[in-house]
């Protein structure tokens, strides 16, 4: 019995001791074990796939299989078998890494960590079954250029044009930093190091990771996973985050120029390593939902990390906006709608709006008031909180009445438009999770919450008058 074999034989076994009733209702969570990085993301026979980053064995990170799972709306998953194991075909652990289609095949390549040595591999397969190209890595560290070495060389995004196979990975260069260096293949099996791609200058962290490189619009746009970030100012946040350029690509001398400063990509307390593909014309993305340095998984747990809800990008100037796939669509019951003036300091309830697998969408339209509280997964003594300012044009997400039981980030604040004193937000609250959208996705953050499920109100609070309007679709 092979390694792939004996996670599933273990996952077969022992799923049956979560209840659904644990989970999220619409968030993809592993069946048993620990997850953290989406993996190969993609679109193949019709269907969506979703890899990741997988150790069935515990809730904590471990050795690294790719647990693999496929749908059509991104609600109802079918759990295929593990499709990457450790030191099955190649010794080492199988890291991070992405997938294509091309034709009836389904490709993967990703990292292959063995000895605190990284290098990357392909695996052909059907959509079930994947099969290496080669019994050794096929980029291997005697690819890279002067001044990197085999520590930190992970992460490969593969992408195919003009009939050749392109790959970028990041790798840390002599200074401590990361860069994102290309390689091209016409067969899968011989790789040729063509250039860096973009390189970090040492305002970005240092190492990055998971580096995600596509089309958007008429631009492009490369997304990277910081670690080691430090603030300034509201526009980023200490330690592990996302930033993503926007610019141009230079196919010539495969060179990426940004039109300017990166950006935040989610302002939220738990997103990391997002990917994304392209289908039906438009562009999904998926993240981690978790984040490194805050560890709040209840001791109890079963599983443990989930993924976002999939959002549509859209690019507007050289800002990504982000909204939830339309497939969330399908899924809505006991749909529900009220308008209400909110007066000074009175609170308001409106016990229709109580749930906890829903998106809730907020248009706000300010008359006197300076600052307006939504006490969000409320009850008298739990709540996670959206604070605005309408002056300031200020807004604060706070997770520290929500019931965490360990030392952890708890609040955020960040600058938003607000325009002739309206606003609109669009949330999604599962059981162990908010997502918050301001403005149609201009900006997004994204938090684990692990707040008892009798927690289910919205209130609402303000020092002045506002006028508010709420829908909210229940998710099954």
């Amino acid at each position: 019995m092979n390694n792939k074999e004996k996670a599933d034989e273990y996952f077969s076994k022992n799923k049956s001791k979560i209840k659904d009733s644990d989970r999220p209702v619409y968030h993809f969570t592993p069946d048993i074990g620990w997850m953290n990085d989406p993996n190969g993301f993609s679109y193949f026979n019709g269907e969506y796939h979703l890899f990741y980053q997988y150790n069935p064995y515990d809730i904590k990170w471990g050795p690294m299989h790719w647990g693999h799972a496929k749908t059509r709306d991104f609600v109802n998953w079918d759990r295929l078998p593990v499709a990457l194991a450790p030191d099955d075909e190649i010794k080492g652990q199988c890291f991070s890494g992405t997938a294509i289609t091309d034709n009836d095949k389904h490709i993967l390549v990703y990292t292959v960590h063995s000895n605190d040595k990284e290098e990357q591999t392909v695996e052909i397969g059907d959509g079930v079954n994947y099969k290496a190209v080669s019994d050794k890595p096929v980029i291997g560290i005697d690819k890279l250029p002067k001044g990197f070495g085999g520590v930190d060389f992970r992460d490969p995004k593969i992408w195919k044009e003009d009939n050749v196979y392109y790959c970028i990975a990041s790798a840390k260069n002599d200074r401590g930093f990361g860069s994102i260096l290309l390689f091209e293949s016409k067969d899968l099996l011989e790789w040729k190091y063509v250039g860096i791609l973009f390189e970090n200058d040492g305002k970005y962290g240092k190492m990055w990771e998971c580096p995600d490189f596509f089309k958007l619009g008429n631009k492009y746009v490369l997304v990277i996973s910081v670690m080691g970030m430090q603030a300034r100012k509201r526009k980023y946040f200490n330690g592990h985050q996302v930033i993503y350029f926007v610019g141009t690509y230079d196919k010539s001398s495969y060179k990426f120029i940004p039109n300017g400063r990166g950006k935040t990509f989610d302002f939220g307390f738990d997103f990391y390593a997002p990917q994304s593909l392209y289908a039906d014309g438009r562009t999904l993305s998926v993240a981690w939902l978790h984040d490194w340095s805050n560890d709040l998984t209840l001791d109890d747990a079963k599983w443990c990390g989930q993924t976002t809800f999939p959002r549509e990008l859209r690019l507007e100037g050289n800002d990504i906006h982000q909204m939830p796939a339309g497939e969330l669509e399908s899924h809505y019951k006991n749909k529900y709608h009220t308008s209400f003036i909110l007066n000074r300091n009175k609170e308001y309830i409106d016990n229709d709006l109580n749930s906890r697998a829903a998106r809730f969408d907020f248009d706000i339209e300010n008359i006197d008031a300076d600052k307006l509280t939504l006490f969000l997964v409320a009850n008298d003594e739990y709540n996670s909180f959206i604070k605005i300012n309408m002056k300031k044009k200020t807004l604060k997400f706070s997770r520290r009445f929500s019931g965490l039981c360990k030392d952890a980030i708890d609040e955020r604040k960040i600058n938003i438009d607000i325009c002739d004193g309206q606003l609109s937000l669009s949330v999604l609250v599962d059981r162990f999770s908010i997502e918050i959208f301001v403005n149609k996705g201009k900006e997004v953050l994204t938090s684990r919450i692990y707040t008892p499920l009798d927690a289910n109100e919205i209130r609402f609070l303000a020092d002045g008058k506002l006028k508010i309007d709420v829908s909210k679709n229940e998710i099954e």
